[in-house]
């Protein structure tokens, strides 16, 4: 194994790859052979040095982007799922409602969908910056980078910067 090399290949590497190498060198590292897991050691600091690097980098990039990039930015790095655009395309659809009617409205139970909204804002929240300040066990409000919500109805509303991101990246509320 020519250590080196792998490290200088790195960038070129997906995430996922860059998954699959790290679970091979974290193997790789409990071997009885000294010099295996030395190497597995000097790849493993290789490859959280770089990731360090790179989110610092992306951290400094987003830190100029108006939220409406950042919401671009985000969605294409990191793809929407179907649940994703459930949930989105349920509040561009149905403005001024409550977490409770929006579960409704999927199809869901209870009122999970600000949960799930919220989910999928902190899931991206490299890209998206930082949340508003809640009462919540953690103090943040997840949900409120991307949605108003109207303390005084409970009500939810897509942020209209926002609603024009998604727009551009095909989710329009059919209002």
């Amino acid at each position: 194994m020519d250590v080196e090399k792998i490290i200088e290949g790195l960038p070129r590497r997906t995430p996922e790859q860059r998954k699959q190498m790290r679970l091979n060198a974290i193997e790789q590292s409990e071997s009885a052979d000294p010099k295996k897991a030395a190497e597995a050691q000097q790849f493993l600091s290789a490859l959280a040095e770089m990731e360090a690097t790179e989110h610092a980098e992306l951290i400094a990039e987003v830190a100029g982007m108006e939220p409406a990039a950042r919401v671009i930015k985000a969605f294409k790095a990191e793809p929407m799922t179907d649940t994703e655009q459930k949930l989105i395309q349920v509040l561009l659809d149905n403005p001024h409602s409550t977490s409770g009617e929006l579960t409704e409205k999927i199809g869901w139970k209870g009122m999970s969908w600000h949960l799930h909204f919220g989910t999928m804002c902190a899931n991206r929240g490299v890209y998206l910056g930082q949340p508003p300040k809640a009462t919540t066990p953690n103090g943040k409000f997840y949900t409120g980078i991307l949605a108003d919500f109207d303390n005084a109805t409970s009500r939810f509303t897509m942020k209209p910067d926002v609603a024009a991101a998604f727009a551009q990246l095909g989710l329009k509320g059919k209002h």
